[in-house]
């Protein structure tokens, strides 16, 4: 377990700012248990684990769905199914079984045991894999982090209720070198599944590179919406 979080430990010191271009496959199930799949562009730029943004080009408009988290808030949208989420990145009372959307969970890999983790310890390996479950502070064993132990990679990430069930995993797999960055390996295929509900969604990168965010770009990309606006286009 050691050798396994002092690679996290150098891999997240090692990571810097960056933005990324690929493209999102998503297959979400409303209320009413109708199924709707849709694939755009996507674009991400990541500032720090508590300021990044993710922004879809869909139907035109190049804002139409949005995840983002900036310091202690955060905001979903996805004008084409009228939802709008916002709020606090709070972890008391957060259930991962309604937040198959959540901003919280899209970048988690980067640094795993960053947020609600408390006792981690290592089970058996399988598979060729190193395997680390992070337990909350209520004592629920709710992360299960598997690490090739060949290349020391982060290659999946279950999320668990307190029956030990998986709810969203997320896989990671097509690591390459961040443009720009010397020997800083990043995930260009991550697929996400919410089991219960079955949505999924897969986001394939063909671009990351290194990023210098300007006191205006940052102001532009985490404005947010305005929700009364997003109301009315979403009537």
């Amino acid at each position: 377990m050691a050798e396994a979080a002092a690679v996290l430990k150098e891999y997240s010191a090692a990571l810097k700012p960056f933005k990324a271009t690929g493209n999102c496959l998503l297959s979400y199930t409303n209320e009413k248990k109708e199924v709707f799949s849709l694939s755009f562009p996507v674009r991400v730029w990541f500032d720090n684990p508590a300021k990044f943004c993710i922004y879809g080009d869909v139907m035109f408009d190049s804002k139409g769905v949005c995840f983002a988290v900036d310091g202690d808030k955060y905001w979903t949208y996805a004008k084409p199914y009228g939802v709008y989420i916002t709020g606090k990145n709070e972890t008391d009372n957060f259930k991962i079984e309604d937040n198959f959307f959540s901003s919280r969970v899209l970048l988690d890999f980067i640094e795993p045991f960053g947020w609600g983790c408390g006792e981690i310890v290592m089970e058996n390996s399988k598979d060729n894999r190193n395997v680390m479950t992070c337990s909350g502070e209520d004592g629920c064993k709710w992360k299960k982090i598997s690490i090739d132990r060949c290349d020391r990679l982060i290659r999946k990430i279950e999320y668990l209720n307190c029956t030990k069930e998986p709810v969203l995993v997320v896989e990671l797999d097509e690591y390459k070198n961040i443009s720009g960055g010397k020997d800083i390996l990043f995930p260009y295929k991550l697929i996400y599944k919410h089991i219960e509900k079955r949505n999924s969604m897969q986001i394939k990168l063909d671009s990351v590179k290194l990023w210098e965010a300007s006191d205006q770009q940052l102001k532009a990309l985490f404005a947010g919406p305005d929700a009364n606006d997003f109301k009315k286009e979403a009537k």
